[in-house]
């Protein structure tokens, strides 16, 4: 009888694999999907198209004539909920995840890949090639030593549990040591990610943004969180038949039987998400920045009407040690927003002046009001009024909204100065000015910079397939910049340059030409959404 139900047990699993694996191939179910391709290329700017989620197979009850059914999770919430032996309530019957769907690949390949992350800002470094990089890209500290055997979270296989041992609440309550790391996305073999310095009133540095479109975020289940020894990390899985190894803590002895081909795995899970990383410039406690990253995500929903599970929060690079905070669109498609944090220089301000009246004080004065307008007691710490709510249950005890105060009054009345790279703007205004070819260029630069509007990405960039280099490149946007001295007022020079702009508009670029002698105030008025708005009105060079 034990040998017929063992057979019943792997034929339905035999199934569920076979299942899972047509429905993958299935059209619909793809993972692969234009739109998704063009957002991550830049094309759809302000949206993103998330994964398909994970799926767990559930085996039914004959005897209640329950058929088989799958449950589904998004793939950042499917990294805990159906993580190795994990425990799985459906419809009154428990689930354990025995079994992961193996990947399809090719004799001698592996289904690892190896990837460092930093300890200092937690950007991931996908590793192809031995040994890789010795510093952060981002940072430019050192990297620590790589993940050898990161395994991609696949849809997985449960088997019904009847018999519930009493650890299993204790072991649900632990649950695993997940930690979260970003990648900016690279378009034509440069970073893609506008900064923005955080300026006060005095001129001081008080922080930084740098946003991510369509960056990939990698959520790494590192094994239990109170395992024995921590510099251990990942768990036993048999790469032949893709079942889990038992916990050492769990008591239950129906484990299957395992293949030799036993590898330490560490599970992971990404995806392209729009997102934005806030480093303040002075030191904060950890009480600090929990309570700035409530108090920032509060007051970014109210600013752009956003429900709570739009947007998420986590700090980087691990809990422990907060150093930066990521803020990422959550929804499906993304809500398009973050990307206006560093483009209007007025936002972030804003953004800080309701964390202050969300968090009870005066926006104007200071003074601490103590509670919320309809509260009937006072605050003292933190309420759900202010910084509590049901996703960051884990830092209540670290939230302090009295901490923020001074922080969020000279935010309030700082300046934002943008830059399309991640060099800060005085740092992209030199790199230009040094690549500008000729002092009409240099004043035209000039003048966009004094008057706040958006900088260039490039100087003097060559475009391969139109043979032409504009003097200036907004590449996201699309748009070529030419400054024209006396020089193009002769006819020749007059159709070389229609022969060249027809040639940059085939290629699908927009061409804007400032003449030595127009008024270039009109010309920047007359396309607000490629440089923004002046802080000043322009003049005639």
């Amino acid at each position: 009888a034990d040998d017929r139900d063992k057979a019943k047990r792997l034929r339905q699993e035999a199934e569920a694999q076979l299942r899972l694996l047509i429905e993958s191939g299935n059209k619909f179910q793809s993972d692969f999907y234009s739109y998704r391709y063009f957002a991550s290329e830049g094309f759809l700017p302000g949206y993103n198209f998330p994964r398909l989620p994970l799926s767990c197979f559930l085996p039914g009850r004959k005897r209640a004539n329950r058929r088989d059914d799958f449950l589904s999770r998004p793939r950042f919430l499917a990294i805990s909920e159906f993580g190795p032996q994990a425990f799985v309530y459906h419809e009154g019957s428990r689930y354990v995840v025995s079994r992961v769907i193996l990947p399809v690949t090719e004799e001698g390949t592996s289904i690892t890949v190896r990837a460092t992350q930093c300890r200092e800002c937690g950007y991931i470094h996908p590793l192809a090639d031995n040994p890789g990089p010795d510093l952060c890209e981002r940072c430019g500290k050192t990297l620590p030593p790589p993940y050898e055997n990161l395994f991609r979270m696949q849809n997985v296989s449960s088997r019904r549990r009847d018999r519930i041992s009493s650890d299993e609440e204790e072991r649900f309550r632990l649950g695993y040591d997940l930690c979260t790391g970003v990648r900016c996305a690279e378009r034509g073999g440069q970073v893609s990610a506008p900064a923005a310095a955080v300026q006060g009133e005095d001129g001081a540095v008080l922080g930084k943004l740098i946003y991510g479109h369509a960056a990939t975020i990698w959520r790494i289940n590192q094994g239990w969180r109170r395992r024995q020894k921590k510099d251990q990390l990942g768990f036993m899985l048999d790469t032949e038949r893709g079942i889990w190894a038992k916990n050492p803590a769990d008591d239950d002895d129906s484990e299957e039987a395992m293949s030799n081909a036993i590898q330490r795995v560490i599970p992971y899970v990404e995806d392209h998400r729009n997102c934005i990383i806030l480093e303040p410039a002075e030191e904060l406690s950890v009480e600090e920045m929990a309570s700035l990253q409530a108090a920032m995500k509060s007051a970014l929903q109210v600013h752009f009407q956003l429900e709570d599970r739009e947007l998420a929060a986590e700090p980087l690079p691990s809990s422990v040690d907060r150093r930066s905070i990521l803020f990422y669109e959550a929804a499906e498609g993304g809500a398009g927003v973050l990307r206006r944090l560093v483009e209007e220089p007025g936002i972030l301000p804003e953004v800080a002046r309701i964390a202050l009246e969300l968090c009870h004080f005066d926006p104007a004065t200071g003074e601490d009001r103590k509670r919320s307008p309809h509260g009937k007691e006072d605050c003292e710490a933190a309420c759900y009024d202010c910084l509590l709510s049901y996703y960051n249950q884990r830092d209540h005890k670290l939230l302090d909204r009295k901490r923020l105060a001074p922080l969020l009054r000279r935010w309030a009345g700082a300046k934002v100065d943008t830059s399309p790279t991640p060099l800060s703007r005085a740092e992209q205004v030199t790199r230009l000015m040094n690549l500008a070819g000729s002092t009409l260029e240099k004043k035209w630069l000039g003048m966009v910079d004094q008057t706040g509007m958006k900088l260039p990405s490039h100087a003097q960039f060559l475009i391969p397939a139109c043979h032409v280099r504009p003097d200036f490149l907004y590449q996201s946007e699309g748009a070529a910049i030419f400054i024209d001295g006396p020089v193009h007022d002769t006819d020749d020079q007059k159709k070389k340059d229609v022969a060249l702009a027809e040639s940059l508009v085939s290629a699908g670029y927009s061409v804007v030409r400032f003449h030595h002698a127009s008024d270039w105030g009109d010309v920047f008025a007359k396309y607000p959404s490629l440089f923004g708005k002046a802080a000043g009105g322009g003049a005639k060079p």
